[in-house]
């Protein structure tokens, strides 16, 4: 919400004494009081890759991930293999390494509960390994790439739609890409170059599923890639990621905070684990994906209490999230700090605000096109 803070559901400074913790790893998690991983995480195979593992990656599409490496057998197939693209992601491969590429996940909402996810099987850092990156991207049991880079990490022109040409890095990518090189810079110079390597290798077609919180966000990763392609590798080259790469609308939703010191506290106190880089999330999640996964996919929608389901068209869920979701929170922040209030649930309970937001949301209610499964 613009303007207030979530006191409660995420506190700024967690207050019980610090209790007695052991470190998360593969030597320490059968030890630990909080659900686990139950399935054999050695047999695990890499068929997702993910660029851009942050927090709200870890709070959702690892959390799905992990919950379908659980049923085991075949599902084993669908480990994820975290890509970190800049600078800034060492602190997160130092901490992925330390840690055996597992995290600890506090759902807060009524009651506040923990579990280790651990279906990260392999963390590539790609300002030292673009090499790595690519023959990941490139491997034939690769089936789905997810990113979530924000809608700066696709290097579109904001105002045109259009790749920025300008941008140092997508010129720095293009002379690589055109060299044969793997030193690249950014998501759609790594998806080029796995088109480059998939074509002359004659691979599966490959999935790219945006899941940064941007309308439309498939058609944008879309654009960017097709565009860097061309410019790469001419028509013949767009055609081959055209025909053999699908890019599939998606909506998400789950609020994921950064970590703090106070989350840190909170996992060290209640759950005696020492997790250099927990996350934590709202106990809500919603996924809402278009249906186009040309060498099949895992089947998110049977898992977490079909809090994702696979669509024909995503549109009419954005909507949804962008009308009355994103708008009442907006409604909230702004009515709120006007009213003197600093904290959502203290807004929340004032009779007036609460009959408020109720008839915004009633109003906007009829702008939204009724979207299949939703009540």
């Amino acid at each position: 919400a613009q303007g207030l803070r979530a006191g409660p559901f995420y506190p700024a400074v967690y207050r019980r004494p610090p209790a007695m913790a052991v470190p998360l790893n593969n030597i320490t998690v059968g030890s630990l009081k909080i659900p686990v991983p139950t399935y054999d995480r050695s047999a695990v195979r890499p068929g997702i890759v993910h660029l851009g593992v942050g927090g709200f990656h870890r709070a959702h599409q690892a959390y799905y991930t992990d919950a379908i490496l659980s049923r085991g057998g075949d599902d084993l197939q669908w480990g994820i293999c975290g890509v970190g693209l800049t600078q800034f992601d060492a602190a997160m491969r130092d901490t992925m390494q330390k840690q055996d590429n597992m995290y600890t996940l506090v759902s807060r909402g009524a009651t506040t509960e923990a579990m280790v996810i651990g279906s990260h099987c392999e963390y590539l850092y790609a300002p030292d390994q673009p090499e790595e990156v690519l023959q990941r991207l490139s491997s034939p049991n690769t089936k789905v790439v997810t990113l979530t880079i924000t809608e700066k990490g696709y290097c579109l022109d904001l105002d045109t739609g259009a790749l920025d040409k300008g941008l140092e890095a997508v010129q720095k990518d293009l002379a690589t890409l055109k060299e044969g090189g793997s030193k690249l810079l950014t998501a759609p110079g790594f998806l080029v170059g796995a088109a480059l390597r998939r074509r002359a290798e004659k691979a599966a077609g490959l999935a790219i599923l945006s899941c940064d919180n941007v309308q439309g966000n498939g058609e944008k990763t879309e654009s960017a890639v097709l565009e860097m392609a061309e410019l790469a590798g001419g028509e013949e080259l767009k055609k081959y990621v055209h025909e053999s790469f699908t890019f599939p609308n998606s909506m998400v939703d789950r609020i994921t905070p950064a970590t703090t010191q106070a989350v840190k506290d909170l996992v060290k106190a209640d759950f005696g684990i020492e997790d250099l880089w927990p996350v934590a999330g709202e106990d809500f999640l919603q996924w809402v994906i278009e249906d186009k996964f040309p060498s099949g996919r895992p089947a998110w929608d049977q898992v977490l209490g079909g809090t994702c389901m696979f669509v024909e068209d995503v549109m009419p869920y954005e909507l949804m999230k962008l009308r009355l979701l994103n708008g009442s929170h907006q409604a909230i922040g702004y009515t709120g700090v006007m009213a003197g209030y600093r904290l959502v649930h203290d807004a929340m309970a004032d009779p007036l605000l609460l009959k408020f937001i109720t008839a915004y949301m009633d109003c906007t209610t009829g702008a939204v096109p009724g979207p299949p499964g939703i009540d």
